[in-house]
This record gives C-alpha cells, structure tokens and sequence, in this order.
C-alpha cells in the first residue's frame, strides 16, 4: 500500500489512508476519510460503486461529522481554513473512501504534535458529540483499542511534522499479530454492511502476513 501512511512504532505496523495533520511551516493539511464501498471487478462496477458511495446519504451522514470535528479542532488557531467544497473518492488497492482535504494556515507557531493533540480524537474514530459518544465507546466496546485509532508519526527540531491515524494496522508480539479494523456508524447503518466493510478493512493487513 504505499499510497498510505506505512508505520511500525514498538511492534505497531500498519497501512493508513488517513493523514489527520501535517505542518510544514505556518501551512496545514488534514485528510478526513469517512464513508467505505468495495472496489468493483472491472472499471464499470468500480465507477458504479463509487459513485454510489458520494451519493449516498448514510455515508454522508458519517463523513459530515468528521470534517467538522476537524474544522472545529483548527478553525481557533488559522488566519484561515479552506475545506474542500464537495468530497472526492480516494481508490486504494482494495475499497473506496469518501475524502475531503483540508488546508489553512496558522495564526502563530504551533508544532505539528500540539495540532494533533487538538485533533484526535476526530470524529471519525471517536464520535460525535465527542464527550458522549467516548463514553458509549468505553461501555459498549469488548476490546481495548491500545493504539490503535491513535496519531501516528514524526516531529522534527523545527516543529514541522506529520501524523496519521493508526488505521488498518496490527499489533504483534512475537509470531502473534492482533488487527484491527473498524467502522463509523450512524443511524442509518446495517450491522451486517458495517461488518463487510471491516473485513474489507482487514485484508489490508491479511493480505500482508
């Protein structure tokens, strides 16, 4: 997968799509993933696919949340903040993700580990309203996340950085591997649909080991 975010921090590895912030001076990005389909056997499918993908309001109803938990977090410390006006489709190797990049520019100094402390935990990987939907991640959840869903990356001397969050990735201890893998869900989701995705997810490591 080398379009993604590839990491191994203390016997962490992983592949992420999702680049939740990068400073390179006084500039910004982020890109805000949210919203999955399968990649189709042959372009036409593929096409049908992803465009279903933009044009379906349960995917929307996940990916809007996200991108404003990420406008909200950076809006207090730019002069300014350009969000893309209409998501795009990211292809991978193995499914589609609704994208939408976001650009601006700080008001003052503040290095790339500071901006991803006001990030994370977006709304993508952690809900929203924030405080809430943490708690009902604590109490319904069966599985200690570790690191998983959490910023990864590097900081230089001058504050410039980037970090992406630990998606698709897995945790190993000697010849064992723990993955992970998971998906947004909003009113509209079917626990069935919502299990496909994450085993699509889960290839990405599979298919590695």
């Amino acid at each position: 997968f080398p379009s993604c975010y590839t990491f191994r921090v203390e016997g962490l590895v992983g592949a992420s799509p999702e680049l939740l912030i990068r400073r390179t001076g006084l500039q910004l990005s982020s890109l805000v993933l949210a919203g999955t389909t399968r990649r189709g056997d042959d372009e036409g499918e593929d096409r049908r696919l992803g465009a279903a993908l933009l044009s379906s309001t349960k995917d929307r109803a996940e990916h809007h949340p996200a991108v404003a938990s990420v406008d909200t977090a950076l809006r207090p410390v730019t002069t300014h903040l350009d969000t893309d006006a209409a998501p795009h489709l990211l292809r991978l190797a193995n499914v589609q993700h609704r994208a939408t990049r976001v650009t601006g520019t700080l008001a003052s100094p503040m290095d790339a580990l500071s901006l991803a402390q006001r990030l994370h935990p977006t709304a993508a990987v952690g809900g929203m309203p924030a405080d809430r939907a943490l708690d009902l991640i604590r109490e319904l959840e069966t599985i200690d996340r570790g690191r998983y869903a959490g910023p990864v990356g590097w900081l230089d001397a001058s504050g410039d950085g980037e970090y992406a969050i630990a998606l698709r990735c897995a945790q190993l201890d000697g010849a064992r591997g723990r993955l992970f893998a998971g998906a947004g869900i909003v009113a509209d989701s079917l626990p069935e649909a919502e299990l496909e995705e994450t085993r699509l997810k889960l290839r990405a490591m599979q298919s590695a080991f």
